[in-house]
């Protein structure tokens, strides 16, 4: 894009001109030429005497990225910079703005090629995990996952595309049976005693990757350093009884990440997205860890927030301003170490059997 001349060329990006530097990326013509990535650069000046070696110039591509940045913040508040040139961007309460995802897909990559002269492909799906891999294995420039669809799309694929499979434990297990596509471990995890024998710690990991189920969510730059849960609900609701038991499941999830961390967080936000679009927060702050200290704060800020009668899409909170914290034990018996205790045991419940082995009756309904 910055010297014509080198578009008909055989071009390499090199990771450095010394003989032990290797082939990041490759032009179509010198792939044909035989050059491959990961190829060093010694054997690739003896294979091509016309390729052209370029250095990898972080410069250019950082900046690159962040031009690409900016501009998909233009189609949605939440963006999050994977890598150069991959990104997640949350689409939740858009549908009133573009008629559907592929419209919205559409737009970016027409934007992106008119702007910059780069090829987009856009993996559609309700989660990162399958967004992701979507990208990795479909040709098509726009591909959508619908919703309940994640395992048969990934049923055929191979295993080593889940990040589960990358550690070691899991790929011995996975090497051994010759469990090298989705669909076989997708029957393995199936039968639950079978799986936790298998996979031991790491099974429900496992499990909820082969149904294309990822809980992580779109974290913009500015949420590097904070604590992140956030719940997209079934069914648009304004509902209490269902939206406040949300708000405590929320609220333990991030109190149980502030302990595992030895945290507490100095600004805790709680956000909440409505089905037109328009979204709402509020402020406030912990001192302690345990569950029902975070659970207050964060009921509170939902009364506060929540003042209009729209249904509620999805629910937020942000633990931020995370400080290091040692629990100091007190010589007499009183709330705040009842609390912390009970916090303790149930720690150890989830610790063993999963973060979900342990939720509040109301939250079932949620």
């Amino acid at each position: 894009m910055l010297d014509a001349s080198l578009r008909t060329r055989a071009l390499a990006v090199i990771s450095s001109h010394r003989q032990n530097g290797t082939i990041v990326a490759l032009s179509s013509e010198a792939i044909q030429e035989g050059l491959q990535p990961g190829m060093k650069v010694s054997l690739a000046r003896k294979m091509s005497h016309s390729a052209i070696l370029l250095p990898y110039n972080t410069v250019l591509y950082d900046r690159m990225n962040r031009y690409l940045y900016h501009t998909l913040s233009a189609f949605s508040p939440l963006v999050e910079p994977a890598s150069f040139g991959q990104f997640y961007t949350d689409m939740t309460g858009m549908d009133n703005i573009y008629r559907s995802q592929k419209q919205a897909a559409a737009l970016i990559s027409k934007n992106i090629q008119s702007k910059v002269s780069l090829i987009s492909q856009v993996g559609i799906s309700s989660s990162k995990l399958v967004s992701s891999i979507s990208t990795a294995v479909v040709p098509e420039k726009i591909n959508e996952v619908e919703t309940g669809n994640e395992p048969k799309f990934l049923a055929p694929l191979p295993s080593e595309l889940l990040p589960a499979i990358q550690e070691k434990p899991v790929k011995r297990i996975v090497d051994f049976l010759f469990l090298h596509c989705i669909r076989n471990l997708q029957s393995v995890v199936r039968q639950d005693d079978t799986g936790r024998l298998l996979f031991g710690p790491y099974y429900r990991r496992v499990a909820m990757e082969t149904q294309g189920q990822d809980t992580s969510v779109v974290k913009p730059p500015r949420y590097r350093n904070h604590i992140i849960e956030q719940k997209v609900l079934t069914a648009d609701t304004n509902d209490e009884t269902i939206l406040r038991p949300v708000v405590q499941h929320l609220a333990e999830q991030v109190a149980f990440q502030l302990r595992q961390r030895h945290q507490v967080a100095g600004s805790i936000s709680l956000e909440i997205h409505y089905t037109d679009g328009f979204r709402n927060a509020r402020k406030g702050s912990v001192r302690f860890n345990d569950d029902k200290t975070v659970t207050d704060v964060c009921q509170d800020l939902f009364t506060r927030v929540n003042y209009r009668r729209n249904r509620i899409r999805s629910v937020f909170v942000d633990a931020g301003r995370l400080k290091t914290t040692a629990n100091q034990l007190n010589l007499f018996e009183d709330q705040q170490a009842q609390d912390l205790a009970l916090a303790a045991a149930m720690d150890k419940i989830r610790s063993k059997y999963g973060f979900t082995s342990v939720v509040p009756l109301s939250a079932l309904r949620a």
